[in-house]
C-alpha cells in the first residue's frame, strides 16, 4: 500500500491533504463561464438531434405505412376475380384511382416546409411512398389486363380502321343481248 502513496503533492504547506479551491488558479486561457456553455450547447444539441430523428422517423414510417393500405387493395381487386362484374370493376376503378390521386397529392402529404431549412431529408421518404402507390398503380393496370379492358390486341382497334376502297365491282349477270 506504501507503494501507491510514494507520489504526492503538497500545495504551499497545506498538511491536510485537501486542496483549498480558493488559493489554486485556473490555469492559462480557461474560462468556468465557457466551459458551462458547452455543456447547456451539448445539451441542447443532442436533445435537437434527438428531435430530429424523431421526426426523420416519422417521414420514414408515413411513407411505408400506406403499404397496409395498397397491398389490402391489391388483396380485395385479387379476390374479387377477373369477371367483368360490377363489385370487380369498382374494385378495380377504386384500386387505380386512389394510388393516383396520392401519389398527385404526395406534395401535401410531404411539404417542402418538413425539411426544417434542410435539416430533415423528405425526398427519400416521399419517393418510398411514391414506389407503394406505384406498385398499387400498376397492379391496378395489370388487373385491368386480365378482365380484358386494356386493348392489347389488334383487332382492339378495328373500329377506329376505315373501310377500304373497292378496287373491283361486282354484279348480279345480266344479258348481253
Amino acid at each position: 500500500m506504501a507503494d501507491f502513496l510514494k507520489y504526492s503533492m503538497q500545495f504551499e504547506g497545506n498538511q491536510s491533504g485537501t486542496i483549498d479551491r480558493k488559493r489554486v488558479a485556473d490555469p492559462p486561457g480557461y474560462q468556468p463561464s465557457a466551459a458551462r456553455d458547452a455543456v447547456s450547447t451539448s445539451v441542447s444539441s443532442s436533445k435537437e438531434m434527438e428531435q430530429l430523428e424523431a421526426k426523420q422517423t416519422a417521414l420514414y414510417g408515413r411513407a411505408q405505412g400506406v403499404f397496409k393500405n395498397v397491398g389490402f387493395m391489391c388483396f380485395m381487386m385479387w379476390m374479387s376475380g377477373s369477371q367483368i362484374h360490377l363489385f370487380s370493376i369498382m374494385m378495380t376503378v377504386s384500386g387505380i384511382y386512389q394510388p393516383l390521386m396520392a401519389i398527385m397529392n404526395s406534395r401535401q402529404m410531404f411539404p417542402p416546409e418538413a425539411s426544417e431549412g434542410g435539416k430533415l431529408n423528405i425526398f427519400v421518404p416521399r419517393m418510398i411512398f411514391i414506389f407503394i402507390q406505384g406498385a398499387g398503380l400498376a397492379f391496378g393496370a395489370w388487373k385491368l389486363h386480365t378482365m380484358g379492358l386494356l386493348p392489347t390486341h389488334a383487332s382492339d382497334f378495328v373500329s377506329s380502321l376505315s373501310v377500304p376502297v373497292n378496287k373491283e365491282f361486282s354484279s348480279a349477270g345480266t344479258s348481253l343481248v
